[in-house]
């Protein structure tokens, strides 16, 4: 991939809301029982697939065909493969969607 379609690709995915934080101070959507599907919609919808969040993005990988683990969500939030800028989520926050995509990815029923 070339300099300048990188970063063109992470200009888009910062338009698209890729990585950003809560509207809100004190308002952390992990504070709701559906803290990891509020994160992933909010972090990781924009650019992944997953039918469970409602999320059709195309520029990530399509997570109900892929079906990651929990530790592979985790990983993959940690180091950033491909386009995917790293350390997107951290703490708490990072296992929390972690937990959530292992739980319901490739899934036909939504869950919270």
């Amino acid at each position: 991939m070339t300099l300048v379609r990188a970063a063109i690709v992470a200009a888009a995915m910062m338009a698209a809301g890729c990585g950003g934080s809560p509207a809100v101070p004190g308002t952390s959507s992990t504070t709701t029982p559906s803290g990891g599907k509020a994160l992933f919609v909010r972090h990781c919808g924009a650019c992944h697939s997953l039918a469970a969040a409602g999320a059709g993005g195309s520029v990530g990988a399509n997570l109900d065909e892929l079906r990651p683990s929990r530790q592979a969500v985790l990983r993959a939030v940690a180091d950033g493969p491909g386009t995917m800028p790293p350390g997107l989520l951290t703490g708490r926050d990072a296992q929390l969607v972690a937990r959530y995509v292992a739980r319901v990815a490739g899934r036909s029923e939504t869950a919270p």
